[in-house]
């Protein structure tokens, strides 16, 4: 039976696993992961060998996710797999498991293989930066003295198939969902947090993602500033929860229309810096919508303390999207992002 939870928790920074370093090394990619890790991920030579071929986003997902569940056992499999109608698609979260209990197959009880496996999925639905910045979240997990193997595949349905399908990858401050119907792939919402922002080396996962928009806030001045910020206090976290479906929130801040060129820059940098953890044909969809729908019409608002290391919350909400980031907890050292599609989260809009 699958667990289910009564309510959401908070999530609390007590959750903390024992795991030793040599364990969060092998989540490295060739190379370094920006400072957080610097081994390569440790792979069978059948999982080295192991590509994807160029046939289309879709059948790349479908076969990554087919090999992986081809190389479950039937109780591994019982775990990892779900009918499609199953309500465990709109179940998800961002805090820590033992906050949130996560159903689906968790890395730590993966063979090896099965693990790269895994991780082959993940990038099926990445980009190369996209897959770093994932590694790079995860790798973070040692930092809290929890488990960097502490994240779950799902499957819904049957990969390939004439029905729709689709998949999840989520634990702590990661969580990337995928619907395929007839081709087509949706990729909302997704989520991307960090916890500490930078570690004690100077590492940091979402360097951008908080930079620029404290670079925006800053370069606005008079009216436009007090339009911009649209309340003293941060919040203390994202309006729209884990919701399986949203509503535009009460527009508030600042008109793209109403910046100068240098601020609308930036707007953009941040709407690139997360469409870009997606694959190449998925971000340029997901920018030619927003485009379509109008950047004119996108907003962009902030609530708290203008400087580094303090608790503060932005978001950028267009006609079809919403952005929010919150940095309120831990003095302002722990990021919660979600992006969001009014109408095509979960391919509510394919189905």
């Amino acid at each position: 039976m699958k667990r289910k939870n009564a309510s959401i928790p908070r999530e609390e920074p007590e959750s903390q696993n024992k795991i030793s370093r040599r364990t969060m090394l092998k989540f490295a990619v060739s190379g370094s992961l920006g400072g957080l890790a610097a081994e390569p991920l440790l792979l069978s030579s059948a999982a080295q060998a192991q590509t994807l071929p160029p046939a289309g986003l879709a059948q790349d997902m479908a076969t990554a996710a087919n090999a992986f569940l081809n190389s479950l056992n039937a109780k591994a499999r019982g775990k990892a797999a779900f009918v499609f109608s199953n309500s465990e698609r709109f179940r998800w979260h961002w805090t820590t498991p033992d906050g949130f209990s996560r159903n689906g197959l968790p890395l730590n009880e993966m063979s090896a293989e099965q693990k790269t496996l895994a991780l082959s999925l993940l990038r099926s639905g990445s980009s190369k930066s996209g897959a770093k910045k994932a590694l790079e979240i995860m790798a973070l997990q040692t930092e809290l003295k929890s488990d960097p193997e502490d994240y779950y595949v799902s499957i819904f349905g049957t990969p390939g198939g004439a029905a729709p399908w689709g998949w999840r990858f989520e634990g702590h401050h990661l969580s990337r969902q995928f619907t395929v119907v007839a081709g087509k792939v949706a990729v909302t919402p997704f989520f991307l947090g960090a916890w500490p922002t930078q570690t004690a080396a100077g590492a940091r996962a979402m360097p951008r993602e908080e930079d620029a928009a404290r670079e925006l806030i800053q370069a606005l001045e008079g009216s436009a500033r007090e339009t911009a910020l649209f309340q003293a206090a941060s919040l203390t976290a994202h309006v729209t929860g884990n919701d399986a479906k949203v509503r535009p929130p009460e527009p508030v801040g600042i008109l793209y229309s109403e910046l100068k060129d240098a601020q609308r820059s930036l707007v953009m940098e941040l709407i690139r810096t997360y469409l870009d953890v997606l694959p190449e044909t998925l971000a340029k969809a997901g920018l030619e919508r927003i485009t379509v729908a109008g950047v004119d019409k996108i907003r962009f608002g902030w609530a708290g303390s203008l400087e580094p290391r303090q608790p503060h919350y932005y978001r950028l909400q267009g006609p079809t999207f919403l952005l929010e980031f919150d940095n309120s907890r831990n003095s302002g050292t722990h990021i919660h992002s979600v992006w969001r599609d009014y109408d095509q989260d979960f391919g509510y809009h394919l189905l």
